[in-house]
């Protein structure tokens, strides 16, 4: 039987899970994580969910495979529709959208008592929005890169929040002290999309004046926190 190893995104998500957690892995796929997790002695046990029966069968193969069976239960449903509260106290959701990713945890109010681990692949902002707005703070967020892509982890708790600046939403809140080794790279390249979209808008018939006055202020704000970044470095 092969070792099981994960990926730099997965590897980063598992290191932020507390000691004797009660877990939801919601779009479980392979069940990779909540395999791994088992296998290492750091939950107790494990709900893993997905929409299609196809990945959930993957799953139950992985635990199968790693004799992590019996400490895993898979559930066919819609985000954590078929997960009580008392099952869970971490919640993992990777691998999309921000935008669903809010939904789901809008339809499970009951996730203000947990740890969220939440890795969009889409609509960071729409994603951190929703968060402060609702009755949750991100505690944390972590910067993984895997080949040429950045991927973003937050960590999230119920409780209050202040409010994000536009930068903050799009490259999330930057905190002295932080280790990150990929937060400069990662604010570079926002900044480069933020000026191509920005001159996108400029070469259009009709520019849309109030969304292009939005842009500069967000482009604005993430210079000021790359120059930020790298004085803190210094």
């Amino acid at each position: 039987m092969r070792r099981l190893e994960l990926s730099p995104r997965l590897a980063a998500i598992a290191e932020q899970v507390p000691q004797g957690a009660r877990l939801a892995d919601v779009g479980t796929d392979h069940a990779y994580l909540p395999a791994w997790l088992l296998l290492a002695g750091r939950i107790s046990g494990a709900v893993a969910t997905d929409v299609r029966e196809g990945p959930l069968q993957r799953g139950r193969e992985t635990a199968r495979l790693y004799k992590v069976e019996d400490r895993m239960v898979f559930r066919c449903c819609d985000g954590l529709a078929a997960v009580e509260p008392q099952e869970a106290d971490t919640v993992v959701i990777a691998g999309m959208g921000g935008e669903l990713m809010a939904r789901i945890v809008e339809r499970a109010p009951w996730t203000r008592g947990c740890t969220l681990l939440l890795q969009p692949m889409s609509a960071q902002e729409v994603l951190r929005q929703w968060l402060v707005t609702h009755g949750y703070c991100i505690q944390r967020e972590t910067l993984v890169r895997e080949g040429e892509k950045f991927y973003g982890i937050l960590t999230a708790t119920g409780g209050e929040s202040p409010a994000y600046t536009l930068a903050e939403l799009w490259a999330g809140r930057q905190r002295r002290g932080e280790v990150s080794p990929h937060r400069l790279a990662y604010l570079e390249e926002q900044i480069r999309r933020r000026e191509r979209a920005l001159a996108g808008m400029a070469q259009g018939k009709t520019p849309p004046q109030g969304e292009m006055e939005t842009e500069r202020k967000r482009l604005e704000e993430l210079r000021q926190m790359r120059e930020e970044w790298s004085q803190w470095q210094q």
